[in-house]
């Protein structure tokens, strides 16, 4: 039966051939649209790590200030405009923190092998209130405490991915590590995706910087619930008070997760739109080849009806005849694909590349079977003394 089958698809190698440049093309579009969609999907699996719900951020350009040559009149304002917004009734914490801020775009990142390894981290500059302010999770340690920079070694804590990337199954607690200068590691955070639901979370090292440091650029605040829209120009009016200057942005990092989402949902919906597109349009080239086949070939039905097949005889002919044209379309397709993630054309985890070769062989596979079995079955009710007659 198999080899009859495979004679068969041999001398019909030429409508095949159409079936299979259609099954490989499909595979290779849905293969690259899932590849972008798992890796997205799988990026917003892991938690972000702080919370955005009434979390407020200010922005300075503290070098355009008036004062800024005087770098004293600088680190007094900035410790003076921490304690007046803390002072508000509507703030509920305030953290200072430094260039990198939450769901912003900059970053600041250092590779070095200076412990016997090369690791790479993202730096952030925080004082002791940022944990409270964001709602950090801590896994092993502390948080940063006043007069931690007095110490020999400066304090540091690491996010858990740095820590299992690196130091897996290790007591690092006051261990010291050169991270940026010799540093102490004294806690682990469990996650910290600073830039993003939709960004890949990297490994992170905070750096404890009092109010006043020069390296502080930015404040977080945690807004009371229940806070009314007018609190934004009191807050408004009270930075511009302390320093001396117009030269800053509020932002509401809820509003600014939304729109930093919706600027990945939207192309991935419109992918999946043109997926859709495109597996109604194979479905229907499916349904129109097979109905044509099965005009062409009633005198064949009839035939191997009259030596005995059984109804379900001819569905399975007819089902594995495209299921092998499809199977031989995506092996083809799938042999270019699997060279990505083994030579690992761009900067994408491997896993994401397989989860899409499986996820389009799955549907496409599904949709042949589907599109195939209702007009199969429908050949198998051919009487064959009526195809016989006819042919």
């Amino acid at each position: 039966m198999n080899r009859h089958i495979l004679r068969l698809l041999w001398n019909k190698k030429r409508s095949n051939f159409l079936m299979f440049l259609e099954i490989f093309f499909a595979f290779v579009i849905l293969f690259a649209v899932f590849t972008i969609v798992t890796r997205f999907v799988r990026m917003y699996s892991t938690p972000i790590g702080f919370d955005t719900e009434q979390i407020w951020a200010a922005h300075f350009n503290f070098d355009n200030l008036p004062y800024a040559s005087d770098t004293t009149a600088v680190l007094d304002m900035k410790e003076r405009l921490k304690a007046e917004v803390a002072a508000l009734p509507e703030v509920e914490s305030v953290s200072a923190i430094g260039f990198v801020s939450p769901l912003a775009n900059g970053r600041w990142q250092t590779v070095n092998d200076d412990n016997g390894f090369e690791m790479m981290t993202t730096l952030h500059w925080v004082d002791k209130d940022f944990r409270e302010t964001m709602n950090l999770q801590m896994v092993q340690g502390r948080w940063f405490e006043e007069g931690d920079d007095q110490g020999r070694y400066q304090p540091v804590i690491i996010s858990k991915k740095l820590y299992d990337m690196h130091f897996k199954d290790r007591n690092i607690k006051d261990s010291i590590y050169t991270i940026q200068g010799e540093n102490r590691i004294i806690g682990i955070v469990e996650n910290y995706k600073y830039s993003g639901d939709f960004t890949e979370e990297l490994p992170a090292t905070f750096l404890y910087q009092p109010p006043g440091s020069m390296d502080i650029s930015n404040l977080v605040l945690r807004i009371a619930p229940g806070t009314p829209p007018a609190f934004e120009e009191r807050l408004n009016q009270t930075i511009a008070d302390v320093t001396k200057t117009s030269d800053f942005t509020i932002e509401h990092l809820k509003t600014t997760r939304a729109v930093k989402a919706r600027q990945v949902w939207l192309p991935m919906a419109a992918l999946l739109a043109i997926c859709l597109f495109l597996v109604i349009n194979v479905a229907m080239g499916l349904f129109g080849v097979l109905w044509y086949n099965i005009s062409k070939r009633r005198g064949e039905i009839g035939l191997r009806r009259t030596l005995g097949a059984t109804r379900g005889e001819i569905t399975r002919q007819f089902i594995l005849e495209i299921m092998l044209v499809s199977l031989a379309g995506i092996g083809v397709a799938a042999a270019f694909a699997v060279q990505l993630p083994l030579l690992n054309v761009m900067d994408v985890e491997a896993i994401n590349y397989y989860i899409a070769m499986l996820m389009a062989a799955g549907l496409i596979l599904a949709l042949v079977f589907i599109c195939a079995l209702y007009p199969s079955r429908q050949a198998a009710q051919i009487h064959p003394a009526v195809a016989l007659h006819e042919e």
